[in-house]
């Protein structure tokens, strides 16, 4: 019962193509390396992963997913950040020996949402319900296929949670990471859709869609606005891998005219 929970959850806090094959690169491009990363340590993928990216691109710049409250008014980390997350341990290690500048892109006021009450409360509710209706076979035929292939979806999740750094940027790993989007927004929005019972939850869920767009959105637009204040510098962005998709690909759409290479990092 708890599985799909923690993984829907994680994957809410959590979101390739048209690459720059035969870009040229001038004085003024800006290079961008995107990594989608995972928030807790695995033995595939923690902070030494991070670390060892780093000191291979040499960074002029990290663009954190956080908002301003997880930093100082110099833009430095908060001394409770610093060893929270593979991200941010990795970034208080380069730090040391490396002059680095960091900069908060995600939506201010971010965890102010997750970690609302009621929220949490309906989140809770509603995962539980889903999984009761499995278990005592209520869903209609086309909604407990689509269940199916949403718990397909959360054992994907799973294994991208665990993978590498290597897979998770790849173009493979990008396929799964849109399946996994898919499922986690679309697929629940359209089960609630075909399940009377679960239509208590619209308002919540989309609340929940609303946010994750408007999330992505307002990181798109901060990385593009550092990117002028940065011009020509090395910058990377690290972003849970659920965003990964969304920022690269609309990034891609606009590089040319921004005087932009997105990379990878495997290809620095």
């Amino acid at each position: 019962m708890y599985k799909i929970k923690i993984i829907f959850f994680a994957l809410l806090l959590l979101s390739a193509g048209n690459d720059q094959l035969f870009s040229i690169q001038t004085d003024k491009d800006t290079e961008l390396f995107i990594i989608g990363t995972v928030h807790e340590s695995t033995e595939a993928f923690n902070s030494d992963t991070l670390l060892n990216i780093f000191n291979k691109i040499k960074p002029d710049v990290i663009l954190v997913e956080c908002d301003t409250s997880y930093m100082t008014p110099e833009f430095k980390l908060k001394e409770d950040i610093e060893y929270m997350f593979p991200e941010t341990i990795a970034i208080t290690e380069y730090s040391k020996n490396n002059p680095v500048k960091l900069r908060p892109y995600d939506i201010n006021g971010r965890d102010v949402f997750l970690d609302d009450p009621e929220r949490q409360s309906y989140q809770y509710n509603f995962f539980n319900e889903i999984y009761t209706l499995n278990e005592n076979k209520e869903f209609e035929p086309d909604a407990q296929t689509l269940y199916d292939k949403i718990q397909s979806m959360t054992v994907l999740a799973g294994e991208m949670s665990n993978a590498r750094a290597s897979y998770i940027n790849s173009a493979e790993g990008s396929s799964g990471i849109d399946t996994i989007n898919y499922y986690t927004y679309d697929g629940m929005k359209k089960l609630i859709e075909q399940t009377p019972v679960l239509s208590k939850y619209e308002s919540y869920w989309k609340d929940e869609y609303e946010f994750t767009n408007k999330r992505n959105e307002t990181m798109l637009k901060n990385i593009l606005r550092f990117k002028e204040k940065f011009t020509g510098k090395r910058i990377i962005v690290l972003c849970g891998f659920a965003h990964k998709n969304y920022l690269k690909r609309n990034l891609n759409d606009v590089a040319a005219k921004e005087e932009l290479l997105v990379k990878e990092y495997y290809e620095y």
